[in-house]
């Protein structure tokens, strides 16, 4: 009876442990990703000034646009996980509590996220409806955020991309915005090569690239801020250094054999590596504790997995969806696993 107790207390202290720290990635990933969009509105100033002599005004007014609805945005996460809150029990008591209330939960964070993983040039409408999907997913029990087995904002990135998708086909345009197509992703793609000519005459150079002086989702413009911010996160432990880069590790090693095998030339490998949806992913995704806890077995195979895999589909399939299919589809299958294990474990005490 006393080895029970101190295994509940032990259980109860790791829970705590694992909480405390929840809340404090959480903290941390929000205050990171908010300094990033903060500075994706500059970088997209800076780029949309250059065109034409209405170039500044035009940049201005567009600046306005995405700031007001920057907010609106996160005014919207607010309400909405406000509201499931009261649904499920884990509502704030104190007004201190309200105010303080999107710190400690990842509605706010997912949201954010969100933004990179696209642009403010998205509708709002589909903000709107990914973020309503995000905040019912990652607070399926009681427990509020610190259950689900799915990663909310991959949910909320394919809702959008979906919402998106019909906004086009209602409006009859054929092609894909920018926030779903890296201006370069045509380059890294086998099936359609360009000579680098081609590349300098359309994209300008490889400099601009790198620096995100093009029209494109957030991470792919803020390819050098994201390396940076997976420094800091390192530095302050918030993020487990392993995860992150044998996540990347994997992806540019793969990348490069890629490069060897369809004997690409060097500047079009390093392109393939810029791929800011694998940054956001083995920043942000793959070491979410909540997450994270749930594959903590195989850790390691879970994370080359996801690394092979999204460099090769990023190649073959698609160079923005993947990473996030790859990660989406893998949770899904160990999800599908631990359903198997439990109808087993039943059966087993059944005929016990």
């Amino acid at each position: 009876m006393k080895r029970i107790k101190e295994v509940i207390k032990q259980k109860a202290k790791e829970y705590h442990a694992r909480r405390i720290y929840g809340e404090r990635q959480v903290k941390h990933f929000l205050l990171v990703t908010f300094v990033l969009i903060q500075l994706g509105l500059f970088v997209e100033f800076g780029y949309y000034s250059t065109i034409g002599h209405l170039g500044q005004s035009i940049a201005f007014e567009i600046f306005k646009v995405h700031v007001i609805k920057l907010g609106v945005i996160l005014g919207y996460a607010y309400l909405s996980d406000l509201l499931v809150s009261f649904i499920v029990g884990t509502n704030p008591h104190t007004v201190k509590e309200g105010i303080f209330f999107p710190l400690k939960r990842p509605t706010f964070l997912f949201s954010t996220l969100l933004i990179l993983m696209f642009s403010l040039d998205a509708p709002i409408s589909v903000f709107c409806m990914a973020i309503m999907v995000m905040t019912i997913f990652s607070q399926n029990t009681k427990k509020g955020h610190t259950f689900y087995h799915l990663h909310p904002a991959l949910i909320g990135y394919f809702i959008g991309v979906l919402g998106i998708e019909m906004t086009n086909y209602n409006l009859g345009l054929t092609e894909l915005p920018p926030m779903l197509s890296a201006p370069y992703m045509v380059v890294t793609n086998a099936l359609h090569p360009l000579s680098f000519d081609g590349f300098i005459s359309e994209y300008y150079s490889l400099q601009t690239v790198i620096f995100g002086i093009f029209e494109g989702s957030l991470c792919f413009t803020l390819i050098i801020p994201l390396l940076l911010s997976a420094l800091f996160l390192v530095k302050r432990q918030v993020i487990d250094y392993k995860v992150s880069f044998l996540y990347l590790g994997v992806y540019g090693l793969v990348s490069i054999l890629l490069g060897v095998i369809f004997q690409q030339p060097n500047w079009l490998t390093i392109l393939f590596l810029l791929n800011g949806s694998v940054l956001i992913t083995g920043i942000f995704i793959l070491p979410d504790i909540v997450v994270l806890d749930r594959h903590l077995m195989f850790k390691y195979a879970y994370i080359i997995i996801c690394g092979i895999f999204s460099a090769l589909l990023s190649y073959f399939i698609h160079f923005i969806f993947a990473p996030y299919l790859v990660v989406m589809l893998v949770q899904l299958v160990t999800l599908g696993f631990d359903f198997i294990k439990k109808v087993i474990y039943r059966k087993q005490l059944l005929i016990a």
